[in-house]
């Protein structure tokens, strides 16, 4: 590590021959996915290089190191379980009448018809048509404080019309 620090271009090689099969073994307890085991190994290696300036050269090299190598392994499956779902799968889908997911989805349109004009009108704007702000305050013709309100009380009002 001493030899990288002085920008030894063999000393790279001979680091990576030295710790990569330990490291290897490391990250491959600690991250679920198989497949992803090389995108991390590759990873720390970057991490190293990119903190070889931390290194203390009087310091043991392998509790850096694997200090690096077990960040970035939580990163890992952090990512990992971010991505997941829980699903539980099952050979045949549930039956379901046809009149009960009818009755599960609210008729839009007639609860959008039951707030006031200018409120139904900045919902549409904003998250039917997909305006910014600016742009619907300008086609309503009023401040951008007011289309705020005005789209803040129609996100109220129809939280209560849908849970009611």
């Amino acid at each position: 590590m001493r030899r990288l620090q002085q920008g030894d271009t063999d000393a790279c090689r001979a680091l990576l021959d030295d710790v990569g099969p330990a490291l290897v073994h490391f990250l491959r307890r600690r991250i679920a996915d198989p497949h992803e085991v090389e995108d991390a190994y590759q990873e720390v290696f970057a991490a190293i290089f990119a903190a070889r300036h931390t290194y203390e050269a009087g310091r043991p090299f392998e509790p850096w190191l694997f200090a690096i190598a077990r960040n970035i392994a939580v990163d890992y499956t952090r990512r990992r379980w971010a991505r997941s779902r829980w699903e539980e799968l099952v050979a045949e889908p549930p039956d379901r009448p046809a009149e009960a997911v009818d009755a599960a989805v609210p008729d839009l349109q007639a609860i959008l018809d039951r707030l006031p004009h200018d409120q139904r009108e900045a919902f549409a704007m904003l998250k039917l048509e997909g305006l910014s702000l600016e742009a619907a305050a300008a086609r309503a013709g009023v401040s951008l404080g007011t289309l705020k309100v005005r789209a803040h009380r129609a996100y109220l009002a129809l939280k209560r019309l849908l849970a009611g």
